[in-house]
């Protein structure tokens, strides 16, 4: 998975990548950890699979992060075609990182996609920066909103 953010520039940073493969217990405890560290301000968003497998999974997901802001949907359309919208920013120099010890694989990965052997971190990162335009979103309303609860909560 990846976290994405925007700067007040308009820039965008991916402020993490958290990469492993892993049986179904262990995947779900390091979602439910990244979820943890992320905080509760922070969206996720979790693919559906088609069929009733998929509906399913998303629902034992969604529980288990209750308290956090999860929203899913189904993916639509390729890899790359979902990919161009966020290729588009990186290409124009848009995108930036916090230096960390997953950058040197996630930039082999983007360098390579599509036609490399591995393409889970480009497609999640698609995804991070389609939730900034999805049209159920309010971006910079939602965003003075996270910054009013958090004023809220220190008061």
């Amino acid at each position: 998975g990846g976290k994405i953010g925007r700067l007040a520039d308009g820039r965008f940073i991916i402020g993490d990548m958290q990469r492993f493969q892993r049986g179904p217990d262990e995947r779900d405890a390091a979602i439910a950890n990244t979820a943890q560290l992320d905080g509760q301000d922070t969206e996720i968003s979790i693919p559906q699979d088609p069929g009733q497998a998929g509906k399913t999974q998303v629902l034992y997901m969604i529980r288990r992060l209750a308290g956090f802001n999860v929203k899913s949907s189904p993916e639509t359309g390729d890899k790359v075609t979902r990919a161009e919208p966020f290729a588009a920013q990186v290409n124009a120099g848009n995108v930036v990182m916090v230096r960390g010890l997953w950058n040197q694989a996630l930039i082999d990965e983007l360098r390579m996609f599509p036609n490399g052997k591995n393409d889970d971190q480009a497609d999640a990162l698609s995804r991070a920066f389609g939730v900034f335009y999805a049209p159920t979103s309010t971006g910079l309303l939602d965003f003075y909103r996270h910054q009013a609860d958090a004023l809220n909560n220190r008061n």
